[in-house]
This record gives structure tokens, sequence and C-alpha cells, in this order.
């Protein structure tokens, strides 16, 4: 079967926004993939959908579908896919075993987007913890969570899980024994061709006495988000504005609370810019990035995309996770709210510091996260277990076990679900 008759189907939790969020951006990243290679692209939510959302020469065609509905699987018979990709694991656990009950023969793969009980737990210690700088200190020992059963369970019934960070990938193989044939390594890609090149150079090459003041970026809602913007205003900032008092603080991202609004409020060098369309553009006009997330996992876009194009970011090591800046020693993750302190002060003050680790940032961002290779192996990765899918399967025979358990939980949870709705709202 040639590209041009294949179906690739995407389940997704929300709307993907790529300018908001990381999960966005990667979800696009992974439709136009499929585009690329000429498949009949669909994408599932239980949102309102827009086919609007999508570029003018985007062929996606959009389904609003509900939780809990045997019009679901009407859906993906007349589709019949033959690739499912499921964003996230609570997606799978809800709507794989239809899957897999209407088109066994269908690839399904899972992108996990971030190990979410790797982020829960961080989170919890951090909550125990509310003065901890991160949560790099969090033991294995806490990852064994009912969580972590049903990701991990969710990776095992797929043919195929998408991890984004490589510290995730070893922590999966070497923790919790997930076999490479169930990984591939995909993490976010930066597509200098698909940005105006004029802005590009512009960010990477615009000097540090052209620059100033400090940013904060970030989707608000998002709970590091939401902790890391909060400590920064209580615990760093006013620290690193009493040693800097001509430097102010901007704070761009959607999404905004009313207690982040209230500690902003308290200091005037704070400055809320809110949501801005054209980012690439605004991160050449400051000296510095603050990225202080005490917990979270993945890879975070917005850290990437900074030192991409060639704004110094001050992290810790959660922010850093998975960035492979332990490649160039002076970018290096701080690990104490003094140390975040003291980088943040010179990058702001030191010129030829500055010019040195925005050099290594580029360097290691297109090192690691600009080769579009990764797709050609992820489709040479999905080719060969289609070619073979029986035998891969019965390789993993552990993830036929969990979908036989899973099918007769789901499945009848599902059912009584979907009777009970009929008996609320019979039209």
């Amino acid at each position: 079967m040639s590209n041009q008759s294949k179906t690739a189907l995407f389940i997704a939790r929300q709307w993907p926004d790529p300018k908001s969020t990381a999960a966005g951006w990667r979800m696009i990243q992974l439709i136009e993939h499929f585009e690329r290679l000429n498949f009949s692209v669909y994408l599932a939510t239980t949102q309102s959908t827009s086919e609007a959302f999508f570029e003018d020469n985007s062929q996606v065609k959009t389904l609003e579908i509900a939780l809990n509905d045997d019009g679901f699987d009407v859906e993906i018979k007349a589709i019949n896919p033959d690739y499912v990709v499921f964003d996230r694991f609570m997606t799978e656990e809800q709507y794989g075993w239809r899957v897999r009950g209407i088109c066994p023969e269908a690839l399904t793969i899972l992108d996990t987007e971030d190990c979410h009980f790797l982020r829960l737990a961080r989170a919890e210690y951090i909550k125990e913890r509310p003065l901890e700088f991160d949560a790099s200190a969090c033991g294995e020992q806490a990852l064994f969570t009912q969580y972590s059963m049903r990701e991990l369970a969710s990776i095992w019934r797929c043919d195929l899980s998408l991890i984004i960070s490589k510290y995730e990938y070893e922590l999966l193989k070497s923790t919790f024994s997930v076999p490479e044939g169930l990984l591939f390594y995909l993490p976010l890609i930066l597509e200098p061709e698909k940005a105006d090149q004029n802005t590009a150079t512009i960010c990477g090459n615009k000097s540090w006495s052209d620059r100033a003041n400090f940013l904060w970026v970030g989707n608000r809602k998002h709970d590091p988000n939401d902790d890391s913007l909060k400590y920064l205003l209580t615990y760093l900032w006013p620290f690193i504005h009493r040693q800097l008092p001509e430097a102010a603080l901007h704070i761009v991202g959607p999404n905004g609370t009313a207690m982040q609004k209230q500690l902003m409020d308290k200091s005037p060098s704070v400055v809320d810019l809110g949501w801005v369309d054209k980012l690439p553009e605004l991160l050449s006009k400051y000296r510095v990035n603050l990225a202080p997330l005490r917990f979270g996992a993945g890879l975070k876009g917005k850290v990437l995309q900074s030192i991409g194009l060639g704004l110094p970011t001050v992290t810790s090591n959660i922010g850093a996770e998975g960035l492979f800046l332990e490649d160039k020693p002076l970018i290096g993750a701080t690990q104490s709210a003094d140390e975040f302190i003291a980088k943040a002060e010179q990058l702001y003050t030191d010129k030829a510091h500055w010019t040195q680790i925005q050099k290594q940032g580029i360097e290691c961002v297109n090192a690691h996260f600009s080769a579009t290779t990764y797709f050609t192996e992820l489709q040479k990765c999905l080719q060969a277990i289609k070619d073979d899918l029986s035998l891969h399967r019965q390789r993993y025979f552990m993830g036929q076990i969990l979908q036989h358990q899973s099918l007769n939980a789901s499945k009848y949870m599902g059912r009584w679900l979907t009777l009970k709705n009929q008996v609320i709202s019979p039209e």
C-alpha cells in the first residue's frame, strides 16, 4: 500500500495550540510529518473544532467526538486508519479499547508529551517542601505510584510510544524496564526553514548592548509555570532587582491568574505584557530569560525556543532537563536560589560572558534539536513495525495481556456510562 492511500488519525485531549504550549507545538509537528508523507490526516477532539485553525495548505479533517459515545465507533470504522496517535495516555485509556476493537490492525502510537507521573511526583515533592529550589532531589521511590501504573500500562498497550526527553527515555528503560522496541526518542524540533529568516537572524545577532530587561515567558495556566512565576516574583526577583534597579521584569504568556496579578502589582519593576503573538521578534529585545522551574517533566518548549533563538536563559535542573546543556558547561543549570540570582546578575552585566553563553546555547540547540532526520528515522521505525505487526505484538506480549484486562474494565464501564447518558438524554 502506498502512502497516498494511508490514513492517520490523531485523538487529542484538546485543540493543539503551538503558540502557547509545547504540547500543541509537538502535535502540529507530528501532523505535518504525516502530511508530508501524503497521508490522509484526521484530528479528533472532544472540544469544538475548526479547520480554519490549520494553514490554508493543510488538508487535515477535524472531528468533534464525545466520551462514552458509540458514535465514535461509527466514525473510526468509516475512517479505517492505518495509524492512530493518542495525545497522552489519558486519551489512550478512554479510546484505546474502542480503536482496537474496531480497527485491530491499526498501528497505535502514544505521544506521551512528557511522563505525567514524573511531573506529578515532583509537584508533590515541592508541595511538601515549599521553600525548596527545585525537585531535583525527588527520589525514584516517589515515582512508583498509581499514576505511573496507568501511564506505563498505556505505554505497554501501544505499539510505539514517542518520548520527548532523553532523560525520560532512559528513565523508562532503566527504572521501569520498558523495552527499547516500544520507545522512540523524538524531541521537539526547531525548524528555522519555517521561520521568518530575517527575524531569526535578528534574534541571534542582536547584541548585548542592544537589549535590556529580563523576561519570563510561558502559559501561566500550566501548573509548573504558575509555580515558577510565583516563586520568581516572591523569592528571586526582589534580590535581582535590588542589585539591578534599572532593569525591569516583563511577564509574557496567556491565562494569568488573580494571584499572579497580586504578586506583580507589588513591584512597579514588573510589567505584564500578556499574550504576544510574535514571540521570536519579542525575544530579541531582552537580555536574559528567567525560567526557575521547580517541577515538571519533558522538554520545556519556551526554554528551548529562547536558547535556540539566542536569548541566554537562567534555569534550574528541572528546566534544563533533556536539553543537553551539560554539553556546554558554561551554560549549566543552577543548583540553588543564590546561584540563580548570581547567574542572572552576571549575564545581565557581563557582555563577554553573555556573548559566550548565547553562542554556546545556539550551538547546543542546533546540535540536538534541528535535525529533521528524527522524523525520517521515526517513519522507518513505524514502517518496520507495520510490516510485521503480529510479530511485534507477540514480542511484547505483556501489552496484549494489559489490553485484555483494560478492554474488559474500560469497555464495560464505557458501556454503562453510554447507557446512562442515553437514559438521561434519550434524544
